[in-house]
């Protein structure tokens, strides 16, 4: 599918290896912040996260930050041609070379994230997917040296995951605030999403089932994503 057709934008993904998902539909819905003012999105392959979060929030400028030029070509056609495209812009840089002259008070990412399965042979389907590119302690040095003190950073990861990030976000004098933990199917724990702040908080706990049993979206699901799936679910 090269175009993925939300609410009040279209995701153009005809280059992008990964392609618009649950993950990025839960997290873009769920995410918050209070009056945020500048966005990073941490590989934001085609954009969509910036454009979920620009529908949502008054950010007053939102950077996507994208590796793969295939994926920053979509982005950049998808940050131009909606009706957040004054405040959204895409740059082609690697997190760990970007130095912003000023820190970002709400970051966002849908990181890549196998460590141990095998590579693609597709150069940006692997760049998109695996931590080769991006791992999880580069990732959260990143947020934790990008964060305003003020400020919360979110993230999806799989389930299994969630140890190492929170251990990896105390060695980068980080907090977690919130661990929402995402099941596929009842029982079944699939993802989680965390958000980090430098804020001396108690962590938020709670879940979301995305499909019942047989297999048809949860009504909790439905009223989640409500404002962006452009038909019933």
């Amino acid at each position: 599918m090269s175009v993925f057709k939300f609410k009040h934008f279209q995701i153009h993904q005809e280059n992008a290896a990964l392609k618009v998902g649950t993950d990025s539909m839960i997290l873009g819905s769920i995410c918050s912040w209070d009056n945020p003012i500048h966005l990073l999105d941490i590989g934001t392959g085609t954009g969509v996260l910036a454009l979920m979060c620009a529908q949502r929030f008054a950010f007053r400028e939102i950077i996507g930050l994208e590796i793969s030029e295939q994926a920053f070509v979509d982005a950049q056609i998808n940050a131009q041609n909606n009706p957040f495209s004054s405040k959204i812009s895409i740059i082609n840089q690697a997190i760990q070379d970007y130095d912003p002259s000023e820190k970002f008070d709400a970051i966002i990412s849908n990181p890549p994230f196998f460590e141990n399965s095998s590579k693609n042979q597709n150069r940006q389907k692997s760049l998109a997917r695996h931590t080769e590119s991006l791992s999880f302690q580069e990732l959260i040095h990143s947020i934790s040296r990008l964060l305003t003190e003020e400020g919360k950073a979110w993230i999806i990861i799989p389930f299994e995951s969630k140890e190492n990030i929170i251990q990896l976000a105390n060695e980068n004098n980080l907090v977690v605030s919130d661990l929402i933990t995402l099941f596929g199917k009842p029982n079944k724990p699939t993802r989680i999403i965390i958000s980090l702040s430098k804020q001396n908080t108690e962590a938020q706990t709670s879940s979301i089932c995305i499909r019942s049993e047989n297999g048809q979206y949860t009504e909790e699901y439905k009223v989640l994503t409500q404002d962006f799936h452009d038909r019933d679910l």
